[in-house]
């Protein structure tokens, strides 16, 4: 008898589970865009921008509020120091909640806050520098709707990681 009970709790809770996931969304994209990483002080002929791309997915719970995870690459800060060559490299993991005010059916503007846990490794003069961390992102967007499956998105986000860095980057993403 109590096995038949929790068979049909767990039956009950994965169709629950099921329905939630047919009616919110998980979703997936890539972006691309200019990092800009405020890592100059002491360096010569320092270049602190690059090309900066990020792969990420999420779940909506709602129309409003989504939670999503992603893999961001920020490129290379280059420069000399004393005559050497250095540069550092920079990517990481983060995990953001996600609010979205729908402004009409097709647009709308979000922002962001989480977590990202960093990596940068430094070569040239900089070899053998392997620096990490788990630092705070912020976030500001927008994103229009062509359909019920595919969205562009724009966005500014920022990374309090020892050297700031920011990110405006564009983008796409499929709903699932």
């Amino acid at each position: 008898m109590n096995t038949t009970k929790l068979i049909g709790a767990i039956l009950f809770t994965l169709g629950m589970t099921g329905t939630a996931l047919a009616q919110n969304g998980f979703y997936a994209g890539a972006s691309i865009g200019q990092a800009t990483i405020d890592a100059c002080d002491g360096f010569t002929d320092c270049d602190d921008e690059d090309t900066g791309w990020k792969i990420f997915g999420g779940w909506e719970f709602n129309r409003n509020v989504a939670l999503e995870a992603a893999w961001v690459d920020f490129g290379e800060v280059s420069g000399s120091i004393g005559g050497s060559a250095v540069s550092v490299e920079t990517d990481g993991w983060t995990l953001a909640g996600k609010g979205v005010l729908p402004l009409t059916e097709q647009f709308g503007v979000f922002g962001k806050f989480g977590m990202i846990m960093w990596d940068a490794e430094g070569s040239g003069a900089a070899s053998g520098i392997d620096d990490d961390g788990t630092d705070l992102i912020y976030g500001l967007g927008a994103q229009y709707l062509f359909n019920d499956r595919f969205v562009i998105v724009g966005e500014w986000e920022w990374y309090d990681i020892d050297n700031d860095i920011d990110l405006f980057s564009i983008g796409a993403l499929f709903k699932f």
